[in-house]
């Protein structure tokens, strides 16, 4: 399926360290939404800033501060069509569109004895994004990664609000 989105975004729902995180794509067609891993958040939007660089290397994105856009925020109902497995880029110069492919996750096949098995109801996805959609979604996306919960500044582990046993004070003292 090839989908031209009006907005296409990623955000999260819920508290830091339990988040779960979401690409979302609305146009005239309607709103589809997908479960991504926050680390697939983070390394398409630092891929689409590489392209958008690779593209124009004057883009404005390279200087631009990190920033939510409220604009931006999933729209709800937030009901995943599926879980994001693989992600792609690729520039189309004719029509000066950046290209993000999605495919799903495959679930492990299993043993079937005497029943062929039924061809996969999902399938991949191209969104074709202008190049101020791609810089909004960068700047959005690595901000909300952001949000999380603080850094430990002995370990650099991702502490809770109370705070945590930090590995390398041996688990001896509680840092907040």
């Amino acid at each position: 399926m090839e989908i031209t989105p009006e907005v296409f975004t990623a955000d999260y729902a819920g508290e830091p360290g339990e988040r779960t995180f979401f690409m979302q794509s609305r146009g005239e067609w309607g709103t589809l939404t997908y479960l991504v891993e926050k680390q697939q958040v983070v390394a398409l939007g630092e891929r689409l800033r590489d392209v958008l660089v690779l593209v124009d290397e004057a883009d404005p994105v390279s200087n631009a501060m990190p920033a939510r856009d409220p604009a931006l925020a999933l729209s709800t109902p937030i009901e995943p069509e599926w879980r994001v497995g693989t992600l792609g880029l690729s520039y189309e110069e004719d029509a000066d569109r950046i290209v993000v492919l999605m495919e799903p996750v495959e679930e492990p096949e299993t043993q079937v004895t005497d029943v062929d098995p039924a061809p996969p109801s999902e399938s991949s996805v191209r969104f074709l994004l202008r190049r101020d959609q791609v810089r909004s979604f960068i700047l959005h996306a690595l901000a909300i990664v952001g949000e999380g919960r603080a850094t430990c500044p002995l370990c650099g582990l991702a502490m809770d609000p109370t705070g945590h046993q930090c590995p390398a004070s041996n688990g001896h003292h509680l840092t907040v």
